[in-house]
């Protein structure tokens, strides 16, 4: 019997959900909604948004393959932060200072505290992944706990038996 799991990840609805679906519909509504915005800036972002999340979905299905604990799993997890990153590049448009047009309007939104933010969570995921494969990789290598988790769960079946 294979150890390996089949069908798709948690992880990976939800990045097609979150990195693909949703983001696509709503530049699509937003194009369809104000037709005198620039379309070009839009597109913009769609060919940034499209082929990054589809490795976004790639990569949050793929380390379904691999044990917690492995350097596989920990690479492909990085490359997941990391693509993330570049796929809020390419939905802010390339940079931090959104400036459009409306009609007679000039309007700018400063958006580097958004950035710094991200950026912020995307540490806390490193970190979290980082974490991840250390405490999962001391497991995978210890032994003893091999030995302890049978005893424990014999001294549990013997209590559910009393």
């Amino acid at each position: 019997m294979s150890t390996k799991p089949s069908g798709i990840s948690i992880k990976a609805c939800f990045a097609l959900l979150f990195y693909l679906l949703i983001p696509s519909c709503a530049v699509i509504l937003i194009l369809q909604s104000y037709p005198e915005l620039s379309k070009d800036r839009f597109f913009t972002i769609i060919h940034w948004i499209v082929p990054t999340s589809i490795v976004i979905v790639t990569l949050a299905q793929s380390s379904l393959f691999f044990p917690k604990g492995t350097v596989k799993r920990l690479l492909i997890n990085l490359g997941f932060v990391a693509a993330t990153m570049v796929w809020v590049y390419g939905l802010l448009g390339g940079g931090v200072v959104i400036t459009n047009q409306w009609n007679e309007y000039l309007f700018s939104i400063h958006m580097i505290k958004y950035v710094f933010l991200i950026i912020a969570v995307a540490g806390l995921n490193t970190l979290y992944y980082l974490l991840e494969w250390r405490v999962f990789s001391q497991y995978q290598n210890d032994s003893s706990l091999e030995k302890t988790v049978p005893i424990a769960v014999s001294v549990n079946s013997q209590n559910k038996m009393s």
